[in-house]
């Protein structure tokens, strides 16, 4: 019995021989090969974000520069370009609701949505200054009554309080005309008031004391 099991294990049972052998599978044989990086994934290509648009900036307009001349050639070299334009009061940043062609423009500024003019104050320069009235030399004279009764033209009464006279040699009235010499300055008129010779929206030198009508 004990020859029989040891013949058994030793594969000589009713299979026998070489075919016990060959039924049993072989052994799967696995190679691994050491020192080979593993493959990496190949990059994926992106498109390139496009730039934003750059936004627009305004192109400013463009006028000849007419600071130091006249505000009324300003204007119409404006209006024959088809640009917009504002005048504004030296100082104060108000558009000047009238002014006269012959006014001296203080400054130019271009802008996008048109040009803009600034002209003196009344009685002022363009730094804003009052305008310079020089003192009379006095002169003696014997005492005159004053007619306050005087009437257009060239002004009636005395002279007593007025700096400047009219060459007749009467002192100044509001809306009166000005002497050549006179133009751009400031005198007391005969009724006291302050007087400034300044172009009117017509282009002629008159005495205005500032106040409309």
């Amino acid at each position: 019995m004990i020859a029989a099991a040891v013949l058994a294990l030793a594969g000589c049972g009713d299979g026998g021989g070489m075919d016990g052998a060959a039924e049993r599978p072989a052994a799967a044989t696995t190679t691994t090969q050491s020192g080979s990086p593993a493959p990496e994934p190949s990059p994926t290509t992106q498109s390139p974000t496009p730039a934003p648009a750059p936004t627009p900036t305004p192109t400013p307009v463009t006028l000849s520069d007419h600071t130091g001349g006249r505000v009324g050639t300003a204007v119409a070299a404006a209006r024959k370009a088809g640009l917009g334009y504002t005048v504004r009061l030296e100082g104060t940043g108000r558009t000047a609701s009238s002014w006269g062609a012959g006014e001296k423009v203080c400054e130019q500024t271009d802008g996008s949505d048109g040009v803009t003019f600034t002209v003196p104050r009344d009685g002022r320069d363009c730094d804003g200054r009052l305008l310079h009235t020089p003192k009379p030399t006095p002169t003696p004279q014997p005492e005159q009554p004053r007619d306050t009764g005087g009437s257009g033209g060239s002004g009636g009464g005395g002279t007593a309080g007025c700096e400047l006279t009219s060459p007749a040699g009467n002192c100044y009235a509001d809306g009166q005309f000005c002497a050549t010499k006179h133009r751009g300055l400031s005198t007391h008129g005969r009724g006291g008031e302050y007087l400034t010779c300044s172009l009117d929206s017509g282009g002629r030198w008159r005495w205005s004391d500032g106040v409309a009508g």
